[in-house]
C-alpha cells in the first residue's frame, strides 16, 4: 500500500512554515477569492507542480448555509490558483439535495480539465451508502471525500472510528474509486496509520488543520497513541492566528507525526535540523 498524501491547512501567517510541509495542498475557495497573500501561495505551490485540491468550504460555512459554494465561486476560485482538483458543492446531511447540486456541478465544469471530488451526504448510513455508490458512478467523478461531519453521524461514532467503519464498508464495494479523508478529529495520526494497518488502499490523502489548530489552541497531542487530549472546542482562525515559538516547533512536530502515520516523509525535516 502506498503512503496517504497529507495537505496541512494553517493561517495566513504560517503558509510558508507549516502549510508547505505537506505533500499535497488543500485551499479554501472562500479564502482565495477573499485574500490575495492566500491565493497568491497556493498559486506559486501549483507551479511548482505541487497538487492543489481546492475545496468548497462546506466545513467552513456550515453554520451559515449549510453547504459547500457553488461552481461559480469555486471554478472562479481554482482558476486563480490553477488548481488540480475541485470539490462539488454538496448540502450536508441531504443526499438528494447533494446529488442535484453535484451534477450542476459537473455541468458548469464541463471541460475546465479539473479532477472532481464529489462528497456524499446523508441523515442516515443508508443514504449516506446510497449517496456514495449514485456519486462513484458519475464518470465525471474521480474521487470521493469522506466528510468530518456526516461520516460521524451516520456511522455514529467520533470522526476517526466512525470513517474507519466507513471505508472498510466502501472496501467491500465494486468499483476503485479513490477516497480523500476531509478533516479530522483528535485522532487523525491514529486514524491514518490505521487505515494503513488494515490495508485501506483506496484511502489516497487527507488535509487538515489538525497540526496547526491544536498547538495554536494549546492542546497536548500524544506522540505514542496518536491522539490528541480532547478535540479542538472551535473551528479555526485560519486569517490572523500567529503561533509563538513553542507553539510553532509543536506544529511542526505534529507535522512530522502525520506524515510518519500516513507513511510519507515530510518535504523538510520538521525538526528544524
Amino acid at each position: 500500500m502506498t503512503g496517504i498524501d497529507v495537505a496541512v491547512i494553517a493561517a495566513v501567517p504560517h503558509l510558508e512554515d507549516l502549510s508547505a510541509l505537506g505533500t499535497i495542498d488543500m485551499a479554501l475557495t472562500h479564502l482565495v477569492l477573499a485574500n490575495p497573500t492566500y491565493a497568491a501561495f497556493y498559486r506559486r505551490r501549483a507551479e511548482l507542480g505541487v497538487p492543489v485540491i481546492l475545496d468548497n468550504s462546506a466545513y467552513e460555512l456550515e453554520e451559515h448555509t449549510g453547504q459547500g459554494l457553488g461552481p461559480d465561486e469555486v471554478l472562479t476560485a481554482a482558476e486563480r490558483i490553477h488548481a488540480t482538483t475541485v470539490i462539488c458543492q454538496d448540502v450536508l446531511y441531504d443526499r438528494a439535495g447533494t446529488i442535484r447540486a453535484t451534477r450542476r456541478f459537473i455541468q458548469a465544469a464541463a471541460g475546465s480539465g479539473y479532477q472532481l471530488m464529489a462528497v456524499p451526504q446523508g441523515a442516515s448510513r443508508a443514504e449516506w451508502l446510497a449517496c456514495y455508490d449514485e456519486l462513484r458512478k458519475l464518470p465525471q467523478i474521480g474521487i470521493v471525500g469522506l466528510s468530518k461531519l456526516s461520516v460521524p453521524r451516520c456511522f455514529g461514532g467520533p470522526v476517526a472510528e466512525a470513517r474507519l467503519a466507513c471505508a472498510t464498508i466502501l472496501h467491500t464495494h465494486a468499483g476503485d474509486t479513490r477516497l480523500h479523508l476531509l478533516g479530522g478529529d483528535r485522532s487523525l495520526p491514529w486514524e491514518l496509520a490505521e487505515h494503513r494497518r488494515r490495508g485501506h488502499h483506496l484511502v489516497r490523502s487527507n488535509d487538515s488543520s489538525f497540526a496547526f489548530w491544536y498547538p495554536a489552541t494549546g492542546i497536548h497531542i500524544d506522540p505514542d497513541t496518536g491522539r490528541a487530549a480532547y478535540d479542538a472546542p472551535t473551528k479555526p482562525d485560519l486569517v490572523t492566528t500567529c503561533l509563538d515559538g513553542q507553539a510553532l516547533a509543536a506544529a511542526r512536530q505534529a507535522v512530522g507525526l502525520l506524515t510518519a502515520a500516513a507513511h510519507h516523509r515530510p518535504a523538510v525535516d520538521v525538526a528544524g535540523r
